[in-house]
């Protein structure tokens, strides 16, 4: 086991990254921890899927943002050089064919 010293959690792997602190709770709040820069391509892609499936529920899993109905639909994350977009299996049926290719359990889709 180890014990993060900036937040206290326990891990089984030594030095596991993570996220230290209180996760946010709503997609907004997710979207303004995130730098000012990637902050409208991050609200666009909300406001996108959101469109596309308006009868999913917003919610953080996994420290995400998670458009959510009765499971993952679809997941979207901010890393430091690119913007990640992890779509469950139904929501890969509605991407362009050339990038149905990867299957959603092996590889997420990475938007650069």
């Amino acid at each position: 086991m180890w014990t993060c010293p900036k937040c206290g959690r326990n891990f089984r792997n030594c030095n596991q990254s993570h996220y230290c602190g209180k996760a946010p709770e709503t997609i907004a709040e997710y979207i303004r921890e995130q730098p000012e820069a990637v902050q409208p391509i991050l609200r666009q892609l909300q406001e996108t899927i959101h469109a596309a499936i308006p009868e999913a529920k917003e919610k953080i899993s996994w420290s995400m943002p998670t458009f959510w109905k009765g499971h993952n639909l679809i997941q979207f994350a901010a890393s430091q050089k690119h913007i990640g977009l992890y779509p469950g299996p139904e929501a890969v049926a509605f991407l362009p064919i050339a990038c149905r290719r990867i299957p959603p359990v092996k590889a997420p889709f990475v938007c650069r």
